[in-house]
């Protein structure tokens, strides 16, 4: 995922001069920006998002969003789409999924697109964000515990008591 670097540049100033205060704190992230997969990114797996998504780089698994998702450039997606709100698949952008859920849907001239569509409000309903479940661990199978052996104990003989 690309991120943004803060870099700081300082100055030479003469020794009289203020010190200068420290650098100020990256501001903290904002809602109502989406999250970007950039032509270098490379995801294997499930992303569910918060909002909306766009892709330029390589996903192959599901992409779930709240938001709309967008697939662009060179951007590659082989797997299940959902998106509450649409997709677009870019001129340049391929899309081999499984199965499509979105309320719309904006293919354009030039990408890539295979897969089964459900669209309109159902579509995209067809999985709520309530149903995500935390990922659970396999249940182990335990083996059964070993019964316990019988265990022989000789205890030595009494010495008579000499008078």
């Amino acid at each position: 995922m690309a991120t943004s670097e803060w870099v700081t540049l300082k100055l030479r100033r003469q020794a009289s001069k203020v010190p200068d205060p420290e650098p100020a704190a990256a501001p903290p992230a904002t809602n109502g920006h989406p999250v970007v997969l950039g032509p270098r990114d490379r995801l294997i797996g499930k992303l569910f998002i918060e909002g909306d998504l766009h892709v330029a780089g390589m996903v192959d698994g599901a992409l779930e969003a709240t938001g709309s998702i967008e697939i662009s450039g060179a951007g590659k997606v082989s797997g299940t789409v959902t998106a509450y709100n649409r997709l677009v698949v870019g001129r340049e952008a391929t899309l081999l999924g499984g199965d499509v859920r979105v309320a719309r849907l904006t293919i354009e001239d030039g990408a890539t697109f295979t897969g089964k569509v459900s669209m309109g409000k159902q579509g995209a309903a067809a999985v709520k964000p309530e149903e995500h479940a935390p990922v659970q661990e396999p249940a182990r199978v335990s083996e059964p515990a070993p019964e316990p052996a019988p265990v022989a104990v000789v205890q030595p003989k009494a010495k008579p008591k000499k008078g």
